[in-house]
């Protein structure tokens, strides 16, 4: 009988087994009971006493209305249902049901709520590593010794912790943001879900925004080092872009390499910048990398200009921010771009106002042009 087994932490599979009560109870480790959630004619076969005898919590399963009613715990199979008896699922559900339970979920209480956060599907080498480390460690671990925990709950405490925190700092200081995400579980469960796929480029790019939507500029500096510190310790590495903002302190710095910069005595100013999009970034993907995406192959959800000279990529990773500026031939590093202690910080001088006062510099240093006009005789 071909079923579709689902096991915690792991990716759904297909598998055969015998039709018979005994092959359903090995499948998952006691005796079964069949439930019947689903529209479809499938059945969901799992241990009988699964709560009771404490297996791993593997499934959220969800009401017409999207919300969490039951776990499931332990191995459990998706079956086709017969007329009088389990029978082999069909294709099209197999795959259908497969995709339902391709992500493992972790479950947190938040606020008294239990909520179901999905985890990136682990790769078959990972889930085959994950299995032999268990086995170790179960061979290992006396029955009486209490388990220390595991990275990953250390983790998801984290995620949970950083996540509740995002929620309520919007929430307090944006009506806009509690008028838009009105249930503040599913917006805790959706930023959990974020951090946990490596994605927190999408949270760097929602502070941002808040930052320029609330004229609070430098109030999410304590977040954006959290997040820092937990790209750090979970190995995320990320990248922002930067562009010049529309003033009339950057008409005429716009598109201008930096050697030009510096001939007139100016140079680069976070203040006159403005994140426009942020990322995960790819296993070995470099500065031309990303130019040649930004420029070929924008994402879909990218609002900026196609990445051009005087742009900035910051690169995040392992806790630091290394920022870069994009020149007319390859990139240069900016030591100082998040350095509040630089002169451009102190004091927001116009474009106008530099050049005029470049202006009379070079005029005050001008030699000046012999007087040609006939000398009056001195006067005795």
């Amino acid at each position: 009988m071909k079923v579709l087994m689902v096991e915690p932490g792991k990716s759904p599979y297909e598998t055969e087994i015998e039709g018979g009560l005994e092959s359903l109870q090995a499948a998952v480790g006691g005796d079964i009971q069949a439930t019947y959630p689903f529209d479809d004619l499938v059945g969901l076969i799992c241990n009988d006493e699964g709560k009771l005898i404490g297996l791993p919590l593997n499934r959220a399963l969800y009401d017409d209305e999207g919300h969490l009613y039951d776990i499931v715990p332990g191995n459990f199979l998706i079956v086709g249902l017969g007329e009088e008896d389990f029978t082999d699922l069909p294709a099209d559900l197999m795959e259908k049901y497969r995709q339902q339970f391709e992500h493992p979920e972790q479950f947190v209480r938040i606020a008294g709520k239990i909520l179901a956060v999905k985890q990136p599907v682990p790769s078959p080498e990972e889930q085959e590593a994950q299995r032999a480390q268990m086995a170790a460690q179960e061979a290992q671990q006396p029955a009486s010794v209490m388990e220390e925990p595991g990275r990953d709950d250390i983790r998801l405490d984290d995620t949970t912790d950083l996540a509740f925190d995002l929620d309520e700092f919007f929430r307090q200081n944006s009506g806009a943001y509690a008028d838009l995400y009105p249930d503040s579980h599913a917006e805790k469960e959706r930023m959990a879900d974020e951090l946990l796929s490596g994605d927190t480029g999408k949270i760097r790019m929602r502070l941002a925004a808040f930052e320029r939507e609330e004229h609070m500029e430098g109030e999410t500096a304590p977040l954006l080092a959290r997040i820092s510190s937990y790209e750090k310790e979970y190995g995320i590495s990320t990248y922002s872009i930067y562009q010049l903002g529309l003033s009339d302190n950057t008409d005429n710095l716009r598109f201008m390499s930096l050697d030009w910069l510096e001939s007139k005595g100016f140079s680069v100013d976070r203040d006159h910048y403005q994140m426009v999009y942020a990322r995960q970034r790819e296993p070995g993907e470099t500065l031309e990398d990303i130019y040649r995406r930004f420029n070929i192959d924008h994402p879909e959800d990218f609002r900026g200009h196609s990445l051009s000279v005087s742009d900035v990529v910051v690169l995040h990773e392992n806790g630091a921010d290394a920022a870069y500026y994009v020149d007319s031939i390859g990139f240069k590093e900016l030591p100082g771009f998040f350095d509040a202690g630089a002169p451009e910080a102190r004091r927001d001088v116009s474009v106008r106002e530099q050049l005029d006062n470049a202006r009379k510099q070079a005029a005050q240093t001008e030699p000046k042009a012999p007087d040609k006009r006939p000398r009056e005789p001195e006067r005795s």
